[in-house]
């Protein structure tokens, strides 16, 4: 097999505390391609941005920041699979993923992005009770600290929220009508090829889990991801996906899941034309 595979580790400033985990599930993916023969190497973000890159057939891509996005898209237009692509990784950014879910159709909670500068205007709002809990998360990115998604309650420490993200130089934020259950952690690879979800609370009915399982895949081919994560929340055999993500690390379930991608990894390259010249 002359398969020649590239992985890019997530920028550190979008992997707070979760650093070695991210890049373990890449890492664990490679090593099982490589075990069928492919040739595999990694980059880091910035040497992936910066540096010439070798010709390649696929690119396990963890990456999030703006520039490593353009190199991915440049990287995909060569030629190459990417897992997951520019377009799907930019739409797991709040201000689209979402308009993502509800274009899937899937449940989610009332939620709607606002701007953060004064005056406020809050009428993307409108849907939302705002005298019952809400959660504020920043509008672009997951989170990358403690301050980046807060519980309210309330107009007044709505206003106050919006405020300090503001100052923060947070220009955009998320709000979110609290969802009440127990949060499941869920986890998947496109393709039907994998999925699990982990409880904080008590176990899922079988019923809960296939519909969950059902809904994440609707949402994860509408946001064009093939590996994803995020989190639900559910109660009795109802629940609402309050967040969704490109690769997680799948730290709970790295060893399955990572024999998981790599299967798909190989399926998605068996279609793609450069298979031609691959003894796969």
């Amino acid at each position: 097999m002359n398969l020649r595979i590239m992985g890019v580790y997530r920028e550190a400033e979008f992997s707070p505390g979760k650093v070695k985990a991210d890049a373990a599930i890449i890492d664990a993916v490679l090593d099982q391609l490589s075990a069928v023969g492919a040739e595999t190497m990694t980059f880091d973000p910035v040497r992936f941005i910066s540096d010439p890159l070798p010709d390649v057939h696929m690119v396990l891509a963890m990456c999030q920041g703006a520039q490593a996005l353009s190199r991915l898209a440049s990287v995909e237009e060569s030629g190459a699979v990417a897992i997951n692509s520019a377009l799907a990784i930019r739409n797991c950014y709040r201000d689209l993923l979402c308009a993502g879910l509800i274009g899937a159709g899937v449940p989610v909670p009332e939620g709607a992005v606002v701007r953060t500068s004064r005056p406020l205007d809050l009428k993307p709002l409108r849907t939302l009770d705002l005298s019952s809990p809400m959660y504020v998360k920043r509008g672009d990115l997951h989170a990358l600290g403690p301050g980046d998604v807060r519980r309210i309650e309330g107009l007044d420490q709505l206003e106050a929220t919006l405020m300090r993200f503001a100052r923060r130089g947070v220009t955009m934020a998320y709000v979110q009508q609290e969802a009440v259950g127990d949060l499941v952690k869920f986890y998947g690879v496109g393709g039907g090829e994998y999925f699990s979800a982990i409880s904080a609370g008590d176990e899922m009915s079988e019923a809960a889990r296939l519909a969950l399982s059902q809904a994440a895949g609707v949402a994860a081919q509408a946001l064009g991801l093939e590996v994803w994560g995020g989190d639900a929340v559910i109660k009795g055999d109802r629940f609402s996906i309050v967040d969704f993500n490109d690769w997680p690390s799948f730290e709970r379930v790295r060893g399955e899941a990572a024999r998981a991608i790599a299967r798909r990894c190989l399926m998605l390259i068996r279609r793609h034309p450069a298979a031609r010249d691959l003894s796969l």
